[in-house]
């Protein structure tokens, strides 16, 4: 078998018959119509002297032999009033060689200037064998399965000098599959195992040996032009893009759609109300030329600002000589000195807010023109919406070089740095070498607590399934009305492949599972979407609905996840809220370090010592206040979550921790990473126990240290469980644990050994205010 010119394995021998044809002759022969019936029994008359052709042959040297009696059978096939129309190649089976071709195949193999050769994109040797086993599981045997599918070719039309797209559609309805005695029966447990492993040739090969299968009959090629919808995807994904030729293929890409491979392409920014070139790698501009800004109300003439400007319109300049006589500004003037003739910019509006524009010009008169403004808002929404995340990237980009050149330093330690700051200024007078010297605070006492939603990985997990599921739902509607429609295999085959994206995600949803199968049906169905919109009405209203249940931005569903994502949001909003208006008490208390993390739920640090207390003593019953506060407000912020419980779109839960660490730590503000981090070896053991402990084990059961409702209190020392016992007895006697409390061992982490835990219920009451708790701790002390 010959396949993109190189000889390779197949499962079938090839063999040209016109079987089916002179089957269709024959019962025309019989028709009452008797012009229909003189016809047909003339032509077969005809071909009496050619019995190879119903019987076939595997020589296709004999092809020019039969070439007369092959092309009247053909104009069967091909009736002569779509010749002009359709691009149909009729050939081999499986064999890309034309053997008869449509007027227009012709018209547009002869526009590339060289002899045509099939040559496929995107299907190599192996999936080439395994789409001709799919056909016979499907065409011989009969079993729930549509082989085939849509072929991309790219043809040059030297003409216009631009590659035109097209898709090949194989209809294989003049084939039929004859095993030969090598060829093995294939069960319905042999095709659930094929289909469960397309991809993996060797059990293909396995069940179908090469030339074990005789492939006889011939097959009709039909190729739709999909260059408008391959430029639109091309021009897509390079604005994704960041290589330095991404632009050059965008602006490849826009030609073809505009067939003009001399027209140029350039992108201008508004900021405020200035021209800008975009700052992006490889993007120009037409009219400006230098990075100095143009400003709109005094460089624009009035009916060019008032169109772009003010009705957000484009500003068509069919002649760019004539429009700078009646209106000259500096768009016309730059036009001019460039040898522009025809000129089109429009604006990029997203959310009816002006971002730039898209600029085309050409050195010929009327060759842009008010008709071309209809190809071009096919793509501008697609650039307006890259235009959006473009400076949506550089403002976070900004912000990062901000954040990371400016930390912002709490205020419990912002002190320490202004007394750096200035040694490093009075040096810089002195003409002294000025170091920033790295700030160390020593004999700090750490304080950590969590609040994690228990199951979060899970439970998005499942929002995402039950999304694409969706999706996939929605997907499969319209494809199977297509094909039910239209009994075309390429729907089929679309099908099937959705149908196993199903089967995957069903069994569990691996890492890179979304993304392949939204990749899938922007490359391989959408495109088709687009096509059936445009070429029946019913059809097109089903991919309207489908469209219209996508999110508009993100374009995939957007539902369980949204809830989810709603949910934990509100979560960490709340939670957040709430402790750091508790920590600006705390703060008054006794002078600490402090930062909080939203993850899944919230983690916070806080460091407490003599070295931050820069006016204040400091003495341990200050520790063991902020101890206490700590575990009233983490029964408060319990009771905040509880509330807030009922308003979630999706149910979850929270669980609680506390770590206790009474060995006092060395914080070393790392100049170089810009964050605070514990300082020496012994002290990195503190590290290491905060990243694992909320995934420790009760000894001796599988049951997580962590549970819904409950605080757990880690400890490696009996005198720090000594000290929480008391208070969790007070908060208990004050109604904010229940009664009672578990002195649990837990199982050893990575690198973490001997730790313990008390677990205490939360009880969901009103309780004690904070002032009140420590009115009588203060009181008691």
């Amino acid at each position: 078998m010959i396949y993109n010119g190189k000889e390779i394995e197949f499962p079938a021998i090839l063999r040209v018959s016109f079987f089916k044809v002179f089957e269709k002759l024959e019962e025309l022969a019989k028709d009452p119509d008797k012009n229909v019936a003189n016809y047909a029994q003339q032509l077969l008359k005809e071909m009496e002297p050619y019995p190879e052709l119903r019987d076939g042959f595997d020589d296709l040297k004999l092809l020019k032999k039969y070439k007369d009696p092959i092309r009247k059978l053909s104009r069967v096939l091909f009736p002569d009033a779509l010749m002009t129309n359709e691009i149909k190649a009729l050939s081999p089976p499986f064999y890309f060689e034309p053997i008869y071709t449509s007027t227009r195949f012709d018209k547009i193999m002869k526009a590339s200037g060289e002899d045509f050769s099939y040559h496929i994109q995107d299907i190599d040797e192996d999936m080439f064998y395994m789409y001709c086993c799919y056909f016979i599981l499907g065409s011989y045997y009969r079993y729930p399965v549509h082989g085939g599918g849509h072929l991309k070719l790219d043809v040059l039309n030297k003409d216009d000098g631009l590659v035109h797209s097209y898709k090949m559609g194989i209809n294989a309805d003049m084939i039929e599959f004859v095993p030969t005695e090598k060829a093995l029966d294939i069960t319905q447990e042999d095709c659930e195992e094929l289909v469960d492993n397309f991809g993996n040739i060797e059990i293909w090969k396995k069940k179908f040996p090469p030339n074990s299968w005789i492939m006889r009959g011939i097959s009709i090629a039909n190729l739709m032009d999909t260059t408008v919808d391959q430029s639109m995807a091309s021009i897509t994904s390079n604005l994704l893009l960041k290589t330095t030729d991404s632009f050059e293929k965008i602006q490849t890409a826009i030609r073809s759609m505009f067939g003009n491979h001399k027209l140029e392409i350039g992108v201008l920014t508004l900021d405020q109300m200035n021209l800008v070139r975009f700052k992006k790698e490889g993007l120009k501009s037409i009219v400006v030329q230098k990075d100095a800004p143009v400003n709109c109300e005094t460089e624009m003439c009035d009916y060019t600002f008032n169109r772009l400007m003010k009705q957000k319109e484009p500003l068509v300049i069919s002649d760019v000589d004539r429009f700078h006589e009646k209106a000259p500004g500096y768009i016309s003037q730059s036009l001019k000195s460039l040898n522009f003739k025809s000129y089109i910019i429009a604006p990029i509006v997203h959310e009816e807010e002006i971002l730039g524009f898209m600029e085309l010009a050409t050195d010929k008169r009327y060759e842009l023109n008010s008709v071309s403004v209809a190809r071009l808002n096919e793509i501008l929404p697609i650039i307006a919406m890259a235009h959006k995340r473009f400076q949506t990237e550089a403002q976070n980009r900004i912000e990062a070089i901000i954040q990371q050149e400016c930390t912002t330093i709490h205020d419990s330690v912002k002190w320490r740095f202004e007394q750096e700051a200035e040694k490093f200024m009075n040096s810089e007078l002195n003409n002294e070498q000025s170091i920033f010297k790295d700030i160390i605070f020593k004999d700090l006492y750490p304080l950590y607590g969590q609040m994690d939603i228990k199951g979060s990985s899970s439970k998005r997990n499942e929002a995402v399934k039950a999304d694409l599921i969706k999706q996939i739902n929605g997907v499969k509607k319209v494809l199977r009305s297509a094909f039910q429609q239209t009994q075309m295999p390429a729907y089929g085959e679309l099908m099937y492949r959705v149908d196993n994206y199903k089967s995957e995600i069903s069994k569990g949803l691996s890492a890179g599972s979304e993304h392949k199968i939204l990749s899938f049906l922007r490359s391989d169905v959408y495109p088709v979407f687009d096509y059936l919109q445009k070429s029946d009405a019913s059809l097109g209203k089903m991919v309207d609905a489908y469209n219209a249940m996508l999110d508009p931005e993100l374009k995939t569903v957007y539902e369980e996840r949204k809830k989810y994502d709603t949910s934990v949001n509100l979560i960490n909003q709340k939670l957040a809220s709430y402790l750091d208006g508790k920590q600006t008490e705390a703060q008054e208390m006794f002078p600490h370090y402090f930062e909080r993390y939203k993850t899944d739920g919230i983690e916070y640090n806080m460091y407490m010592g003599q070295s931050i207390a820069r006016n204040k003593n400091f003495d341990l019953f200050h520790l063991r206040n902020l101890r206490i506060w700590q575990l009233i407000v983490m029964c408060e912020m319990e009771n905040e979550f509880k509330a807030l419980q009922k308003e979630l779109p999706v149910p979850l839960e929270i669980a609680s921790l506390i770590l206790i660490y009474s060995t006092p730590l060395s914080v070393h503000f790392r100049m170089d990473e810009k964050r605070f981090d514990v300082e020496g070896a012994y002290n990195a053991r503190y590290e290491i126990i905060k990243k694992r402990v909320d995934k420790a084990l009760i000894k001796g059961t599988n049951e997580r240290i962590t549970q819904p409702g409950n605080i757990a209190i880690i400890y490696s020392q009996e005198q720090d469980a000594a000290e929480y016992r008391k208070y969790l007895v007070f908060l208990a006697a004050k109604g904010y644990l229940k009664k009672g409390f578990e002195d649990l061992e837990l199982e050893d982490l990575q690198g973490v050994s001997g730790l313990r835990a008390l677990r205490a219920k939360v009880a969901f009451t009103e309780g004690h205010t904070l002032d009140e708790l420590i009115e009588v701790i203060e009181k008691k002390a």
